[in-house]
């Protein structure tokens, strides 16, 4: 038994691996999109991919981000997955409801412009620190997925088959 669960481990490891188009930063795979959308389509396209809107969880991944879209799309504004439509002043991520732990709001944000703005953005005009932007905006958008994203269905069978 213990021999099988270690070669599923190794596997799976070998298996941990982006789609093209993706990049790989720590157990993630991150998308970039050339297109604009608003932030609910945005979050269905991810969503067609496997993927979800970016939650960033710590300063490193903020910086990892921050150099993927200052070399390709300097200036653009990118959808992340927070918002606090449920709850105005309550910053969360997306679909689950989990608070913040990590915060790169820009100056004077959240700001809730014309009480409008309700989902979280990555804002090349103010250093691709955060801001809070009306959800029917277009923007370009940033999904992110685990690197191990298809090892489930890969491996399920032959665990299935082991009866473990």
């Amino acid at each position: 038994m213990y021999c099988l669960i270690l070669l599923i481990l190794t596997v799976g490891q070998a298996l941990a691996r982006c789609p093209n188009g993706w990049t790989a930063h720590g157990d993630s795979c991150y998308h970039v999109s050339r297109d604009e959308a608003s932030w609910v389509e945005a979050t269905r396209m991810c969503e067609l991919h496997s993927a979800y809107l970016t939650k960033v969880q710590t300063s490193y991944e903020e910086t990892f981000l921050s150099s993927i879209v200052r070399s390709l799309h300097h200036g653009h504004t990118f959808w992340l997955g927070g918002s606090d439509w449920t709850t105005e002043g309550e910053w969360v991520w997306e679909p689950e409801g989990t608070p913040f732990l990590y915060k790169d709001w820009a100056n004077k944000q959240p700001d809730n412009h014309a009480n409008q703005d309700h989902c979280l953005a990555l804002e090349g005009s103010v250093h691709f620190q955060w801001t809070d932007e009306n959800c029917q905006d277009t923007n370009r958008y940033i999904c992110e997925r685990s690197a191990y994203s298809d090892i489930v269905t890969t491996i399920a069978p032959i665990i299935e088959t082991a009866g473990v």
